[in-house]
């Protein structure tokens, strides 16, 4: 147990998966005559929305594999700068400390996005939750760390949305920092998430499921 602990300390790659989850999300009402999917092709995404993915292009690169990956189960995955922003910061801080985890800095991932102003759905856990942040360390390329990620089965079910809680989850924004002088070199993170709607007042979910209050 010893050697296991030791080489998972020193591992050159590393992931961290949100916490899985199959609650049963409030069912949330699409405007009348609204897509139901997305038409436009990831390819043709314009300039300044593919800006709002990621701060460099290495983070643009890996929310675009993600989006379009032919397994993705959201019907629309946006780009949303405020995630953006945040996820570059988590990579970036990884990297400062030389750690892939959740808990960089004492928040956890659903606080850090409250705390820079992200509304979160009231019922997603507090202080220490995580439903909605991979991370990764030491892996050099957008289609290297994408492919650790779809080996995970926590990290696959949480960004390709294969559970309903999230396959709600609509906005994504990503973050890459590299630090030669760090552990891991190369730092991701990836948020997937979405804002509270007025549906979310009339329902409490669990672990187990959701409510109707």
């Amino acid at each position: 147990m010893l050697i296991f602990i030791i080489m998972l300390l020193f591992s050159a790659s590393v992931l961290a998966a949100p916490a899985p989850t199959d609650t049963s999300p409030p069912q949330l009402h699409r405007p009348a005559g609204s897509p139901g999917k997305t038409e436009s092709s990831p390819d043709t995404i314009p300039t300044n929305v593919i800006a709002d993915c990621g701060l460099n292009e290495a983070a643009q690169q890996l929310a675009l594999l993600i989006i379009q990956d032919p397994l993705q189960q959201r019907t629309q995955l946006s780009c949303h700068p405020l995630l953006a922003k945040a996820a570059a910061e988590k990579a970036k801080a990884m990297a400062q400390k030389g750690i892939v985890n959740h808990y960089v800095g004492g928040l956890g991932a659903n606080q850090r996005l409250r705390m820079i102003g992200y509304q979160l759905p009231p019922f997603y856990s507090g202080a220490i939750g995580n439903q909605v942040e991979a991370v990764a360390g030491g892996y050099s390329t957008a289609e290297e760390v994408w492919a650790a990620f779809k080996a995970s089965n926590g990290h696959r079910s949480h960004l390709l949305g294969e559970l309903p809680f999230y396959r709600q989850q609509l906005h994504i924004g990503v973050g890459f920092h590299y630090k030669w002088s760090s552990p891991h070199v190369e730092y991701w993170a990836v948020y997937i998430t979405r804002e509270a709607v007025p549906e979310d007042a009339d329902v409490t979910c669990y672990d187990v499921g959701c409510i109707p209050l």
